[in-house]
């Protein structure tokens, strides 16, 4: 303090720029040590005679003092002169003490001019005794510290000492306005000063700063984060600092490309800059940019700032001659949009040239890009396609039977129609992938309509059999009885949700969302693994005929009342009780009825609610163009299920019938049209149509002519339809939860084990032997068509053992005879039984390597309830030093075997199957 002192007496200071806080904590400590004399003093301050600030400030010992800037001495004898109230004067003036006469300094406060020397003021206001050597060298920043001291003040410090670093980095974090985005000074970095850069009248501001905390803050920061803040403040120095964000996106793409135009864009970039001339840090600036960018998309908050960044970056692209250059950015919107480019054409030259690799190489890397995330929606389609490329490629083989179809249609086809659907609602801006999903469209849905031709043909048959032949094969007019009754008598209480019109499409997207907080099951498989199930609707497949079949246990037809007086007729229990549409819903305020949230808590062991939103969906269409369903978009679903989970009851969702959706189809002018999809009148079928006569079709004469053709219609355009005989529109999905920590699974019932089929899943890239999410089961013997009384209604079931699985198998003896398995399963705490561990092994290898979690403990012996802990258990055992050889993905849903890994880590023979 003594070295200061002495320097300012040989050459006085400019008088300081003084803010509020400071001069109210100046005026306060000086009031506090020198109390002899009048409680309201004139207070004579040496500091530049500006004040732009509220002219009275309440000290903290309650008394007011008023702020009068003095240019001059006149200004300030005018103050002394003047009657004024109970209040301290605080007058501000640049003059030296020796330019006032005796008479002024008579009258003010200590009777002299009281500096503002700003180190004094900033120890102090710290906490400190004495600032570090490297902080006084800083000229600029005792001044700097005190105008930007905040509202409260500057945090005291636990160190006697305040540091240069310490000081700096709350000037900046002021300076740089930290605290509007929630931060303070330890959240200084390169991140939150590109941030800076971006809001709007920041970098203006700074301008305003005293010049000389500029260039200070400026050394400091390049200093402290090197070529980011160098390339920055050059950018600032050049008039184009607001700019850095997107400019640093624009070098990040053409300092990457090295062609002729890449060259000449650097040259008019360099200009921006003005003269820095440095690639090393031009490069190291962008980089830091890209993850700032990044950083701002992937946060609702800043996302919206992250856009306009990306909008301003094309714009400069522009001006810069530098879009070419640009087209491998993954981050900038043309990046993007040629990788989309590259996606159609691939998408067409694998569908001519099945295998073709390089469409799983155009999607993959479409999908890193940085905005796949912002056009989820866009990107979803492509996969959809790709997946439909897939799908054309394989050989696929008409149904045999009824069975057949349904239960491909839901291991299969019904995935079909998911992708379909996507692939339909088409893109609005590129031409070559709309051209790309028309013909991959066209090509797909030609091939599921000869699917159904054929279907239809079985179907034809089988009606004419009779529910009497039906041999196993669930109908929905048995479904209460095969799946629900035998859960009623163990004394469980059931949730059964009818989806009115829920088709295998929408069922599957429904389904994995709700495998997030629910288990699904097979309710009949038995000892077999259990698989997601398909039943038949009863005929024609409209809600009056199936969906009162299903409530009453027979074929039927009626209307909503006919289904109460069915549904209480039947062997569900005197405390069954269904709700339909009306009854169901709540009044103002309430999510459904009150009555129907007391019967889901209640001890009574089966309510039944039908749930209309698909079916009128197909009526009156949707909001949006967005393809696909999910569970927000099906009424109160979600809040019941929440409903029923609480009350810990089982829950079954299924349907009445599906549906076909309206993709450009043909009007088919009937006068005995009865429906949409079906007529009732003597003539002959058509093209596209079928005869369907027999005990199974509730009509007059038990005769129908109904529609396969999922293109054609009887009546006006609407989003979708029923009535017919496609494989859509017949299979009702079945869909069977328990929640996690279920210990006593009802009898027969087993973990789903398979949920999308092959074609569906990512390709398998790099090191990871196994895809992503699980594989279909082992494909089953097709049996060739069989003529009218052949057995139309065999379930075709799954091969034998082959040899690859025998020699997956001698994969499991050699780990299982491994010094290191055994050391590693004796570290194990509570020993697991290595019988469970070898079952779950042999499960994931027969699996190439992926199963959901559920599964994978059921065939290790282990309920569901507790995979989690049983997966954490296997982890320790297989992921010797943290290798991932067994993970969880999907959420922690499903379990990934990594193959390649496990006999890399326990020294295994040959390789992976």
């Amino acid at each position: 303090m003594e070295n200061r002192a002495v320097t300012q007496a040989s050459a006085p200071a400019r008088a300081l720029r003084v803010n509020p806080v400071a001069l109210r904590h100046k005026v306060a400590q000086q009031l506090e040590r020198h109390r002899n004399g009048s409680p309201y003093p004139v207070i004579l301050l040496r500091a530049e005679p500006a004040w732009p600030h509220d002219p009275t400030i309440l000290l903290p010992d309650g008394r007011n003092a008023r702020v009068v800037p003095c240019a001059s001495p006149l200004a300030i004898w005018d103050q002394l002169v003047a009657d004024r109230p109970d209040e301290v004067l605080v007058l501000l003036t640049d003059l030296a003490e020796s330019a006032l006469g005796d008479g002024v300094r008579s009258r003010v406060f200590r009777h002299r001019v009281i500096t503002m020397e700003p180190w004094d003021l900033v120890v102090e206001a710290f906490g400190a005794r004495q600032p570090d050597s490297a902080l006084e060298q800083e000229a600029w920043a005792g001044e700097a510290l005190v105008d930007a001291m905040p509202p409260a003040g500057w945090p005291k410090l636990t160190t006697p000492v305040l540091t240069r670093d310490v000081a700096l980095r709350h000037l900046a974090a002021v300076r740089f306005g930290l605290d509007r985005r929630g931060a303070g000074p330890d959240d200084l970095d390169v991140d939150a000063l590109l941030r800076w850069s971006a809001e709007p009248g920041t970098v203006e501001a700074f301008g305003l700063l005293r010049p000389a905390e500029q260039d200070g803050l400026k050394h400091w920061l390049t200093g402290q984060y090197g070529s980011p803040a160098r390339a920055l403040f050059a950018l600032v120095n050049a008039g184009h600092g607001d700019d850095a964000l997107p400019l640093g996106l624009v070098c990040h793409a053409v300092w990457r490309a090295g062609d002729n135009e890449a060259i000449r864009a650097r040259g008019r970039i360099d200009q921006y800059f003005g003269k820095l001339d440095d690639d090393a840090t031009v490069t190291g600036f962008a980089d830091a940019v890209v993850q700032v960018v990044r950083g701002m998309l992937s946060e609702p908050a800043a996302r919206r700032q992250g856009h306009a960044v990306l909008d301003r970056a094309e714009e400069l692209l522009v001006q810069f001659g530098a879009v070419a250059a640009a087209a491998d950015s993954p981050i900038l919107r043309t990046g993007f949009t040629r990788r989309i480019g590259i996606a159609a054409g691939a998408l067409l030259a694998a569908l001519h040239k099945p295998g073709d690799a390089a469409l799983d190489a155009a999607v993959s890397s479409l999908a890193d890009h940085e905005l796949a995330a912002a056009e989820t929606e866009r990107v979803r389609r492509i996969q959809m396609a790709q997946r439909l490329v897939r799908w054309l490629s394989e050989e696929v083989q008409p149904p045999s039977s009824v069975a057949d179809g349904v239960e491909r249609h839901i291991a299969d086809w019904g995935w079909v129609d998911v992708a379909i659907d996507h692939v339909w609602a088409g893109d609005d801006a590129h031409p070559e992938l709309q051209a790309a999903f028309r013909e991959i469209y066209e090509r797909a849905q030609q091939r599921r309509r000869k699917l159904d031709e054929a279907f239809a043909g079985r179907l034809q048959a089988w009606a004419t059999a009779g529910p009497a032949s039906d041999g196993g094969l669930l109908t929905v007019e048995n479904l209460l009885p095969r799946v629900v009754e035998p859960l009623l008598r163990t004394d469980r209480r059931v949730l059964l949700v009818v989806l009115d019109g829920m088709s295998a499409a929408v069922a599957i997207q429904l389904a994995d969302e709700l495998s997030h907080h629910w288990i699904e099951y097979d309710p009949l498989a038995g000892v077999k693994p259990g698989q997601r199930r398909g039943v038949v609707a009863a005929l024609p497949t409209l809600t009056a005929v199936s969906r009162t079949s299903l409530f009453a246990g027979a074929l039927r037809s009626g209307d909503q009342n006919n289904e109460k007086r069915f549904f209480a007729q039947g062997r569900w229990g005197k405390d069954a009780k269904i709700f339909h549409k009306g009854p169901a819903r709540g009044g103002a305020g309430e999510v459904y009825a009150g009555e129907l949230a007391a019967a889901v808590a209640d001890s009574g062991h089966l309510v039944a609610v039908v749930i209309n939103t698909v079916d009128e969906s197909l009526a009156h269409g949707r909001e949006g163009s967005e393809a696909g369903w999910q569970l927000g978009d099906v009424g109160f679903l979600r809040s019941l299920l929440d409903l029923a989970r609480s009350s810990g009851r089982a829950v079954i969702i299924t349907s009445d019938h599906g549906h076909v959706l309206e993709h450009g189809g043909d009007h088919v002018r009937a006068a005995d049209a009865a429906s949409a999809r079906h007529r009732t009148g003597s003539g002959p079928a058509g093209p596209g149509e079928v005869e369907l006569t027999g005990p199974r079709v509730v009509a007059p004469d038990n005769r129908i002519i109904a529609l396969w053709d999922p293109l054609l219609r009887y009546r006006a355009s609407k989003a979708g339809y029923h009535g017919g005989a496609s494989l859509a529109e017949v299979t009702i999905p079945l869909l069977a939860f328990l929640l996690p920590h279920v210990t006593d699974v009802p009898a027969g019932w087993s973990a789903v084990e398979v949920r999308q089929p092959q074609w569906w899943q990512p390709t398998v890239t790099g090191t990871t032997t196994a895809p992503e999410v699980p594989p279909t089961a082992p494909k089953a013997r097709r049996r060739p068509a069989a003529a009218a009384g052949d057995a139309l209604f065999d379930i075709p079931e799954p091969s034998a053992a082959t040899a690859v699985q025998a020699e997956r198998t001698d994969l499991v003896d050699e780990l299982k005879a491994s010094e290191l398995f055994a050391a590693q399963h004796a570290l194990t705490p509570r020993r697991l039984d290595v019988k469970k561990v070898e079952a779950a092994l042999r499960a994931l290898v027969e699996a190439k390597g992926v199963l959901p979690a559920a599964v994978l403990a059921e065939r290790a012996g282990e309920i569901p309830a507790r995979a989690t802990g049983f997966v954490s258990t296997l982890q320790r055992i297989f992921n010797v030093d943290n290798y991932p050889v067994l993970t969880l993905i999907d959420d922690g849903r499903t379990v990934r075997l990594d193959l390649r890994l496990l006999r890399e880590q326990f020294r295994l023979s040959g390789e992976p199957s």
